[in-house]
């Protein structure tokens, strides 16, 4: 069997073909460029790993307020998990893609860019808050 047929037997695979694409991307990263200060490439690294902190606490609290919230009406405790969920999953993905670009930034010494996943944030917590305390007086109102 030669490289080419490998190779084509490797793409079929969904989840090895997004390894090589990403080994294939992170080779391109590397490639730009000159390498930047390690101290700013750490502190990226930080961020990113603070960011994925918070939307695995969003997701914690998402389950959290799927099994332990109680109100009289039910399904009303799902409005309240799923766009924590769905919010933290979002922040996770879009942490990778702000890592990335400013790692791209440092190595091609340009300006960072600024992240929109703080406004984001801010955001989807509080609608989520203020939807809570809608839900929980209406609750309350109506049992």
């Amino acid at each position: 069997m030669n490289q080419d047929s490998r190779d084509t037997e490797a793409d079929r695979r969904p989840l090895r073909r997004w390894f090589v694409y990403d080994a294939r991307r992170k080779r391109q990263l590397e490639q730009t460029g000159t390498p930047p200060d390690p101290r700013f490439t750490m502190a990226n690294e930080r961020t990113f790993l603070a960011w994925n902190r918070t939307a695995l606490a969003l997701i914690a609290a998402g389950l959290a307020a799927a099994q332990f919230l109680k109100f009289n009406l039910q399904g009303l405790r799902l409005v309240i998990a799923v766009p924590l969920i769905v919010l933290g999953a979002a922040l996770a993905f879009a942490s990778y893609s702000h890592w990335e670009d400013s790692e791209r930034a440092m190595r091609l010494q340009q300006p960072l860019h600024y992240s929109w996943m703080p406004r984001v944030l801010m955001g989807g917590i509080t609608v989520i808050a203020v939807c809570g305390g809608i839900l929980a007086v209406v609750d309350r109102l109506v049992h």
